[in-house]
């Protein structure tokens, strides 16, 4: 019998999960050395990236101090894990929050203690340095969500550098403006950048990566115009999205003129820069509208993709978010930050029904990442 190729071995190792491998280092100091290699780990998550693989939903409780984390497998919904948090949570302090993920590394922030670039895969976390302008700015949290109007916070990956970065802005006490620091992975440091030149009067939600660059919702600060930004990663330049159409030809709500609305939550869904319109001041229902932009800065290509009244829907519409979609793309996971539970939303029939997992808390803030072997140093 001819012997097993070896060049075979990394092709078969790259298709396994990450908990698999962990246990496949023991066999011998090769494949150790293989499997802590960069090259495979790069393999490895390009394949689970292809098939769709190894695709977690994280799931944050939100609403009771706990120290433990739980994941389970988004395409079923079983094999629920718990895990340490990089943060402990007390009852008389604040509770973290995930602010992003990108390729199994998910960024955590906690207001006192700081930030950490947490892979729950391998339970490996490393802890960003401090800032010394954190304890010289205003807080105002919003009680229940621990989201603040003074600190504005994203995760990214700068594909150019090939680097992890974490923006942080802090409102000035004493200029009208949000003061930015970008940390980078490779250096390990802030740095201060060029000041944001929009305000964000309302946070709900954390900044949505997409396309080298990180978005947020906010204000022109001399005009008042609503708008979508982002910050590209390389360039450290501001710019605006182009904005779609102000209404819907479809006018669910039955309103003959329903055009003022506000942006709400930015994200990404199936890969596309995605927001929610709030039509509070509807005159006929209150109501929001999920748009996504099916092609990356072409403003024809924004599309309406849900309707959610006030009376119909289940949970908080003004904080909801989309989440991602199922398999078989007829439904949505949508939540509102962790403060009602999530539900699922089908595309079809526009009904909904809650997410129910057994073992696993109610009231969570949901996010997906992908299992990796990726390194935090």
């Amino acid at each position: 019998m001819s012997p097993f190729p070896t060049d075979m071995i990394p092709n078969i190792l790259c298709r396994l999960p990450v908990k698999t491998l962990l246990r496949f280092k023991c066999v011998s100091k090769p494949w150790g050395s293989l499997i802590d290699d960069s090259h495979f780990v790069k393999s490895h998550l390009h394949q689970s990236l292809k098939t769709n693989n190894n695709v977690k939903l994280f799931l944050d409780n939100g609403a009771e101090i706990d120290d433990n984390a739980y994941a389970v497998d988004f395409d079923s919904l079983n094999n629920l894990v718990q895990f340490p948090r990089p943060f402990t949570a007390e009852i008389t302090k604040y509770r973290s929050r995930i602010i992003g993920s990108y390729n199994g590394l998910l960024a955590v922030y906690h207001r006192e203690e700081g930030i950490a670039l947490w892979i729950p895969s391998t339970r490996k976390c490393h802890y960003l340095p401090a800032l010394d302008e954190d304890r010289s700015m205003d807080h105002d949290t919003i009680p229940g969500y621990n989201y603040d109007n003074s600190t504005i916070l994203g995760f990214g990956y700068d594909n150019i550098t090939e680097d992890y970065k974490v923006v942080k802005m802090l409102r000035s006490k004493t200029q009208n403006c949000f003061k930015v620091t970008i940390y980078s992975q490779k250096s390990n440091t802030w740095r201060r950048i060029k000041d944001c030149p929009y305000d964000i009067p309302i946070n709900y939600n954390d900044g949505a990566y997409i396309n080298n660059a990180i978005h947020w919702v906010g204000d022109e600060i001399l005009s008042g115009r609503n708008v979508i930004f982002g910050l590209h990663l390389n360039t450290e330049e501001y710019f605006e999205v182009p904005e779609g159409k102000r209404s819907s030809e479809d006018k669910k709500c039955g309103a003959y003129y329903c055009e003022g609305f506000s942006y709400m939550n930015v994200g990404v869904l199936g890969g596309c820069l995605c927001v929610s319109r709030d039509f509070s001041s509807c005159p006929i229902e209150d109501h929001v509208n999920i748009w996504v932009m099916k092609e990356y800065g072409v403003k024809e290509s924004w599309t309406e993709l849900l309707y959610l009244s006030r009376n119909q829907w289940v949970t908080n519409i003004f904080h909801t978010r989309a989440v991602g979609y199922a398999r078989d793309g007829n439904k949505v996971l949508l939540d509102d930050g962790g403060g009602q539970q999530p539900a699922w939303f089908n595309l079809e029939d526009e009904r909904s029904h809650l997410l129910c997992i057994p073992g696993a808390p109610q009231l969570v803030s949901t996010i997906i990442y992908v299992e990796s072997l990726v390194s935090v140093s």
